[in-house]
């Protein structure tokens, strides 16, 4: 390796989204959910903060919000026939939009989770456990019934081996 080499190292291959792609979103509650307890505590405290007449409050709230609301909002999950894709950015101008690839093969198991509202309010966090015994968690997923089945249709998901389990609890 050359010391020009180290200097400029080539940028990383970026990850396409092939067309056909099935598209699914969080829910709104991605966002809302976190902030909610922020923003309430703030709207209480604006009740008593005698120092800047409430105000205060009210300019920190959308500061809470507002990076949890963008990143819901450019939070895409594509599924191909062979891989989930993930889409992520947050602040559009400090932070720039990534896609990682997930290919089925390296999935062992799949399984979804509610939480304490997900039925009622409509969306489900997955995990995804790989061969390799790491873990995935999609939170507030929408439509998680259909996004599970495409999976499942086009993965071959064998769940963890007796055997992995062994060696990973020497």
């Amino acid at each position: 390796m050359s010391a020009d080499s180290d200097k400029n190292p080539e940028p990383p291959e970026e990850i396409t989204v092939p067309d056909g792609a099935l598209e699914f979103r969080q829910s709104h509650f991605a966002w809302i959910m976190p902030s909610a307890f922020w923003v309430i505590l703030l709207f209480v405290l604006s009740q008593f903060d005698f120092l800047t007449m409430g105000i205060l409050p009210f300019i920190l709230a959308p500061v809470i919000a507002a990076p949890r609301y963008l990143r819901w909002k450019n939070t895409v999950y594509s599924l191909s026939t062979d891989s989930l894709f993930l889409t992520t950015a947050g602040i559009p101008i400090l932070q720039k939009s990534r896609t990682y690839k997930v290919s089925f093969d390296t999935m062992a198991q799949m399984e979804v989770k509610h939480g304490m509202f997900g039925r009622t309010l409509g969306y489900g966090e997955i995990n995804i456990i790989f061969d390799d015994r790491r873990l995935a968690k999609l939170s507030y997923i929408q439509n998680y019934t259909e996004f599970t089945e495409h999976i499942e249709n086009y993965a071959d998901l064998p769940g963890i081996s007796e055997e992995s389990d062994e060696n990973h609890q020497d």
